[in-house]
């Protein structure tokens, strides 16, 4: 897992947030040889990073294997701390399984973090009809239905500097751009967005705002389909099921 893709001219925090983020993708704690063979990074240089890593608890010695290392308990603190934020959660799940039950596919719900969406909970109808999205799972506005439909009951200016962002401005064209914001002012003539393709390209969604009692968005409820299996005109008729449960959800919300 090599990290020049993502370099930056941080290269410290480049080489602590490779380090971390193969170590929490492992089954098992990883040694120094191990770390450094896998993302590149010269030994002195991740020795470091390592000690530093662990005087803040970000990673752990750990005593399955000799001076190997694995998730500290810093990280589990921190992402408490931010599910903990997330009440809507609880009122979720009685709304997503009656859902479910509908139209027999997977719902989650995502909330906006910075630039990106991520997934913070989800409800599937069976263990054989699950799918590869995951709990912290994080994609861009622009690329996903949920952010669509999302950025659809923003503001102009929202919208504007969204797509001012380096991070935004730097991969989409201007024919990009167009159609994007094509797709975001039909999404806010419908009332919930459609797109085919999300999650690198496996799976297709449905995503509907939730609001909040200053009618500003503050989280999706989406529907996942498989892409091979999407049809649009079946998709188009678990809208309604869909912005009801939206509307359901953002009454709850105090």
């Amino acid at each position: 897992m090599s990290i020049e893709k993502n370099k930056t001219q941080a290269p410290a925090v480049d080489n602590a947030v490779a380090i971390i983020d193969l170590i929490a993708a492992s089954s098992f704690p990883l040694t120094l040889s191990e770390i450094c063979k896998q993302t590149n990074i010269p030994a002195a240089s991740a020795h470091r990073v390592i000690n530093s890593l662990l005087v803040h608890q970000m990673i752990s010695t750990d005593p399955r294997r000799k001076r190997s290392y694995s998730v500290g308990s810093r990280i589990f603190e921190v992402a408490s701390t931010v599910f903990s934020k997330q009440s809507l959660i609880p009122f979720f799940y009685p709304i997503a399984e009656i859902l479910k039950n509908e139209i027999h596919q997977p719902i989650f719900l995502s909330v906006p973090i910075g630039n990106q969406m991520v997934v913070v909970s989800k409800v599937e109808p069976s263990v054989s009809n699950a799918f590869e999205i995951y709990i912290g799972q994080t994609i861009g506005m622009h690329f996903s239905a949920a952010g669509k439909s999302l950025l659809s009951m923003h503001s102009e200016e929202f919208r504007k500097n969204y797509f001012a962002l380096d991070t935004v401005s730097e991969v989409l064209t201007n024919d990009g751009k167009k159609e994007v914001l094509e797709e975001i002012d039909r999404a806010a003539r419908l009332g919930y967005s459609v797109s085919n393709g999300d999650f690198d390209g496996r799976i297709s969604t449905l995503a509907a705002p939730v609001m909040n009692l200053r009618n500003e968005p503050v989280a999706t409820i989406s529907i996942a389909i498989k892409s091979a299996e999407f049809d649009p005109p079946e998709a188009r008729q678990y809208s309604k099921n869909l912005v009801q449960a939206a509307r359901q959800l953002s009454a709850r919300i105090i």
